[in-house]
């Protein structure tokens, strides 16, 4: 984006998302400004950018029409890309604050069955197993739960984890009994 010297000499910049559109109808503007200049070291540039009045809503992409997902589908899918599991994990602080909560109260863990809602990559119920629970069931409903299987594996908890994929309101759990449940709901 160009600058001008000397600040905004004049009305030949526009400011980003404003649109200059006179007759207050609102319309979704996709492009940077309408014009912007460029400074040179004699001369003033303008470039006027085509611009499109329509928006995203009036012209879906293909993919978008007759799709029958939800707002939850959209939600839980989000979900399924390591990314944003990434992201929650490299956060040290809040890593640790969950995994220092377990471990300095294993008392509560000890033999004691433990449902993990919406375990992402398993890392509370990994907390949970290496405090001493008697079994974990981790329910996550993303295609993260196939991961959280190769992780829960590698790390030699197989007996003590068990990944259900679903939605912990239509799963059925193979025991009528939990002692603890733990989610990480702040994602």
């Amino acid at each position: 984006m160009g600058r001008r010297k000397g600040g905004n000499k004049g009305n030949a910049a526009s400011s980003p998302g404003h649109n200059n559109n006179s007759s207050g109808s609102a319309s979704v503007l996709r492009d940077a400004p309408t014009k912007m200049s460029i400074v040179g070291e004699e001369e003033v540039e303008e470039v006027v950018e085509e611009r499109t009045e329509s928006s995203y809503f009036d012209n879906p992409p293909d993919a978008l029409i007759g799709c029958d997902k939800t707002s939850a589908d959209y939600y839980f899918d989000s979900y399924s890309h390591f990314g944003i599991h990434e992201e929650m994990l490299k956060d040290t602080v809040r890593t640790k604050t969950y995994q220092n909560v377990i471990y300095q109260n294993t008392f509560l863990f000890k033999n004691k069955v433990v449902l993990d809602v919406g375990s992402g990559t398993g890392i509370l119920s990994l907390f949970c197993a290496k405090a001493g629970a008697k079994h974990v069931y981790a329910v996550e409903c993303s295609l993260m739960a196939d991961m959280a299987k190769d992780i829960v594996e590698a790390n030699g908890y197989s007996d003590v984890i068990t990944v259900l994929k679903g939605k912990v309101e239509e799963i059925v759990l193979p025991v009528t009994h939990v002692d603890i449940i733990i989610s990480e709901w702040m994602g």
